[in-house]
């Protein structure tokens, strides 16, 4: 296995390309990559990677969220319980006439 200096250490790399993980938060604001190699064993890595490409395999139960202006990858409404929204009534837009 190769080595090389990682900062101020010493660390041993293999390449990750083409390893399927799972992207994993941690309850404390970290995401971490879990490597399953078997249905007990995995290892979990610290995210450093700037820039990742990722694809959502299609099993996934994800979806996409708008709200407003603010963008949300997060379970499927199904996963989550989420109710459909219906017609939306907006409240107080309309004046009434004198």
């Amino acid at each position: 296995m190769r080595r090389v200096r990682y900062g101020d250490r010493t660390a041993s790399v293999k390449p990750a390309a083409g390893v399927r993980g799972v992207l994993c938060y941690s309850g404390d604001g970290r995401y971490f990559f879990r490597v399953y190699e078997s249905k007990n064993k995995f290892t979990d890595y610290n995210l450093r990677h700037s820039d990742l490409e990722v694809t959502i395999a299609p099993h996934e139960e994800a979806s996409f969220y708008r709200i407003g202006e603010d963008f949300i990858l997060d379970h499927s409404p199904e996963t989550l319980g989420l109710a459909d929204a219906g017609k939306i009534k907006r409240v107080g837009t309309k004046r009434k006439k004198r």
